[in-house]
């Protein structure tokens, strides 16, 4: 028998009552090293001298030692704690079949991620479990766009009005939304509220992943949950820790089917081809990115055609870029094409008019390096990705915003492919994952599209 037992008011697993063997097969579980090479030194999420481990791998070490024919007890000394929430569900939100049964899942389990894609209202999901467990909960996001989106949904859909602590404020209340960048600078202890639920938006924003898992294990609520519209990481490491701190993926639903039922838009996937006349002879990659993506006319007058054609045709069109400079040199090349566009980062003071008149229609292209996560614009119709990189979380996250039911309207996706050896590869990384995000979707708007025409100057 290996009894198992989580303290009150601890994140933490105690192993008590095993033998040797036990400790060391737990180790070695819980041990791994980074995918960023063999050098690596290995790290664990067991601590040998403690004997404990984080409660979000609970399921696994239990599964794990069962398999080795161990009878395991778990000791949940945890008190659930809170205060009582007496929220109203405002009924113009009716849950969704794939809604219900994530809510209910997370109900049963109350630890996981939910995976859901971006326009499935996964926040809605959130709200719900909130709601049926009517406890108080403490919302933590990781942008001051989610932040704000946050709390007025909660004020919407609960009826209760919201704490906010972050963007130089820190008023809580019995549901507060709290940026994770505030509460790592000032302490989760400072935090005054019993809240019962702990729930992490866009969980696999782990970039930070030491400081988001040292987060979440300050926080013991029994009641924890990840949202997350892409639940895989490339690294290894990062991915253990989010499970480690809100446990493992619990209910996932695909975009596939969600297309298929018409609550996201079917995609049409274009991709941008041209010759650049620039040779490629850098191996670094700041120069390699500045002279081949940023700097390259002939690439950058591939996308203003491609957003022009867009514009005219309707489509509301987000042109995603990785940086400020490239950002404003299509800005200036669409203004000459006498297209009414704007930039929008993280630093423009007036963002949220330039978004409401994105949204009202008086400007038809947003040119921006900040959509790839929070910002809800259903608007969207048509996305050109330009800022090249190859990270699929990313990819995936920015095409979503487009991913909206539009009547008579396909959500157009288009893509730049670039020659030059190591952009090609980045390409292709997208490709790729847009190809497991979408499936068949995927498959057969390829293959439509495989008699492109190339761009050239």
């Amino acid at each position: 028998m290996v009894v198992l037992r989580i303290p009150d008011g601890s994140a933490l697993v105690h192993v008590e009552k095993a033998d040797p063997q036990v400790y060391f097969r737990i180790y070695e579980l819980l041990t791994y090293r980074k995918d960023f090479g063999k050098w690596e030194k290995p790290e664990s999420l067991y601590d040998p001298y403690e004997k404990t481990f984080p409660v979000g791998v609970l399921p696994r070490v239990k599964k794990f030692l069962n398999s080795k024919g161990y009878r395991v007890r778990v000791k949940d000394e945890r008190e659930i704690g809170g205060v009582k929430l007496n929220s109203t569900w405002n009924e113009d939100y009716i849950m969704r079949r794939y809604q219900q049964r994530a809510v209910k899942k997370a109900l049963k389990e109350k630890m996981g991620v939910l995976s859901l894609p971006v326009g499935s209202g996964k926040t809605v999901v959130g709200l719900r479990i909130i709601h049926e467990l009517d406890l108080s909960a403490l919302i933590v996001v990781h942008t001051k766009e989610l932040l704000y989106q946050w709390a007025d949904k909660v004020h919407e859909v609960l009826g209760v009005e919201p704490g906010i602590v972050g963007d130089n404020k820190w008023e809580e209340k019995a549901v507060t939304i709290a940026m994770i960048q505030t509460l790592l600078s000032r302490g989760a202890d400072k935090l005054q509220n019993n809240y019962a639920i702990v729930m992490f938006d866009e969980c696999h924003r782990t970039s930070a992943a030491e400081k988001f898992y040292k987060l979440g294990l300050s926080l013991p609520q029994v009641y924890r949950f990840g949202l997350s519209a892409t639940p895989w990481r490339r690294v290894k490491g990062e991915e253990i820790k989010i499970e480690a701190v809100v446990g493992p993926t619990i209910f996932e639903v695909r975009a596939e089917d969600l297309i298929k039922e018409s609550f996201l838009a079917k995609p049409r996937f274009e991709i941008i081809t041209y010759e650049s006349t620039m040779p490629s002879f850098s191996e670094r990659y700041k120069e390699l990115y500045e002279d081949m993506i940023m700097n390259n006319d002939e690439r950058n007058r591939a996308i203003i055609k491609k957003a022009v054609e867009l514009a005219k045709k309707g489509h509301r069109v987000l042109i995603d870029v990785k940086r400020i400079e490239h950002g404003k040199i299509l800005k200036e090349m669409l203004a000459k094409e006498g297209i009414k566009a704007e930039f929008l980062s993280s630093k423009s003071p007036n963002r949220w008019e330039i978004l409401e008149g994105f949204k009202e229609g008086s400007i038809p292209v947003l040119v921006s390096t900040l959509l790839k996560e929070g910002v809800d614009i259903p608007e969207i119709s048509a996305i050109i990705l330009a800022g090249g990189g190859k990270s699929d979380i990313m990819t995936i996250q920015t095409i979503g915003r487009a991913l909206r039911p539009k009547k008579g309207m396909k959500a157009v996706i288009v893509d730049v492919q670039d020659d030059d050896p190591l952009l090609f590869t980045h390409f292709l990384e997208r490709q790729k994952a847009l190809k497991q995000y979408y499936g068949k979707y995927y498959d057969r708007e390829m293959e439509r599209s495989k008699a492109k025409k190339k761009v050239t100057k």
